[in-house]
């Protein structure tokens, strides 16, 4: 059986200072080099020399960069340089990723045991950011694909290997949300795509600090996500999106970085229909006439 060639993908726009540790965790796969190439998605924060360190570092020649317009967006330049990269998968990743030496190993094994693959996933290690050491790494163990749990969360982690056909499926990563990886493992999921968990962390990645920009803008992204694949969710869930982008007074942006299932709408609903009625009024003034009545038992 043929083995894919991989194309990896790194955007890195602002220039990350991880690139280069990320780049040697690439250069110690046991096997698979041979069929990889490393493309680096920038917009002009690179200096000419830096291919050549680069391929110093890995010991492969098929590193490069690809230059973008400054102004480009991180969706942008990922869909560019995908379509300008030549592996059957890709594998998109951010400077602060690492990659366990057995990943492509692993990857051309689920390829041969489950040919029909179209999306791989493994558990990953979440490291402790720079800034403090003390909390130490953690293993994140993720569950078996199934559609619900990807209309509630986008679970998948880092290092998700996509085949280009199933890319193809799709619109590529969108710019009218943050949620940009997730919105892409549900247009894939929505056009049939074969999800495959790995029990093992091929991957790594350091505990990110949610931006104050990122948790307010939280359920207006997630709305957009469901729009963007309205099929895909339960036509509850289409409508709480479509309430909150209204600016609805029922539709709340609901737990960080989790869509509101069907029964969560309608609690959604039930909850402010009773307070709008003012069911919550009466009900504590019961409770207060009932604490009284007690009060006055103990009186007699």
């Amino acid at each position: 059986m043929r083995k894919h060639t991989v194309s990896i993908i790194v955007s890195d726009l602002e220039t990350h200072p991880g690139l280069p540790r990320l780049l040697q965790s690439i250069s110690r796969q046991s096997e698979g080099l041979d069929r990889t190439e490393i493309v680096v998605a920038g917009n002009g924060g690179h200096a000419p020399s830096d291919e050549k360190l680069w391929q110093a570092i890995t010991g492969l020649d098929a590193v490069r960069l690809e230059t973008f317009d400054p102004d480009i967006t991180p969706s942008r330049a990922r869909n560019l340089a995908a379509a300008r990269s030549m592996g059957d998968c890709l594998v998109f990743l951010r400077p602060d990723h690492r990659l366990d030496p057995k990943y492509l190993t692993t990857a051309d094994a689920v390829f041969a045991d489950h040919p029909d693959t179209d999306i791989l996933y493994a558990d990953y290690i979440r490291l402790a950011p720079s800034a403090n050491r003390s909390m130490g790494p953690s293993m994140i163990q993720l569950p078996s694909y199934r559609d619900g749990l990807l209309q509630a969360r986008g679970f998948l982690g880092p290092g998700v290997l996509i085949t280009r056909d199933a890319f193809s499926w799709t619109e590529g990563f969108r710019d009218n949300t943050f949620y940009r990886d997730w919105d892409l493992w549900v247009q894939a999921a929505q056009a049939g795509a074969d999800f495959y968990h790995v029990g093992y962390p091929l991957t790594s990645c350091e505990h990110r600090k949610v931006s104050f920009k990122e948790r307010a803008e939280d359920g207006r992204c997630k709305a957009v996500l469901v729009i963007n694949n309205q099929h895909f969710f339960h036509e509850h869930t289409v409508r709480w999106a479509l309430s909150y982008l209204r600016g609805e007074a029922w539709a709340e942006a609901f737990g960080f970085m989790t869509i509101p299932g069907p029964m969560d709408v309608t609690r959604m609903l039930h909850d402010h229909a009773m307070r709008t009625m003012g069911t919550d009024t009466l009900a504590e003034e019961a409770i207060r006439q009932f604490d009284q009545a007690v009060i006055n038992s103990h009186l007699l």
